[in-house]
């Protein structure tokens, strides 16, 4: 009978490590903190243009960095296409480097609420007022990790030299 129990136990530890193993996202509060998610959103709707960048969407808010372009998507998904402020918010953000091998990175910032309010985006396992980094083509989490922190550092000196610009 123990050994019947040892062995559920064991294998239910193995199967949920193997879910856990399947997550293709990871949290990176450390490198970009929920705030300054909010703050280079604020950016780039107020300093960027909109761009077209994939199917799924349209009018993408966009800005273009010096080693990358950013773009958000709706938290609302599909339900707001055009990506219209008034309509709703935005809780994804896409670097996009095309000259990289690794093309495409994905954070979504969970707000209070998302969760509950099942927000575009949002995963299982994921926990409000917390940033992650989405690995949607399976190039690895710690690959991805590791380089995002160049584009983060480029991106937040950049935000605040034009935020420092435009104040004086």
């Amino acid at each position: 009978m123990l050994a019947l129990f040892l062995s559920c136990n064991t294998s239910k530890s193995m199967l949920t490590e193997k879910q856990d193993s399947k997550n293709n996202f990871t949290k990176v509060s450390g490198l970009i903190s929920s705030n300054e998610f909010e703050e280079i959103k604020e950016f780039i709707l107020k300093n960027g243009n909109r761009i077209t960048y994939r199917n799924f969407d349209n009018n993408n808010p966009h800005y273009k960095f010096k080693s990358c372009d950013i773009f958000l998507g709706a938290d609302i998904g599909q339900r707001n296409i055009n990506n219209d402020p008034e309509t709703s918010d935005f809780n994804q953000l896409i670097i996009a480097d095309r000259d990289s091998n690794i093309k495409y990175y994905e954070l979504v910032t969970v707000r209070k609420g998302d969760l509950a309010a099942a927000k575009a985006w949002t995963k299982k396992g994921m926990k409000e007022k917390q940033v992650y980094l989405v690995d949607g083509y399976g190039k690895g989490l710690k690959l991805m990790q590791s380089n995002l922190s160049n584009y983060l550092e480029q991106i937040k000196e950049e935000v605040t030299t034009i935020n420092s610009g435009n104040k004086k």
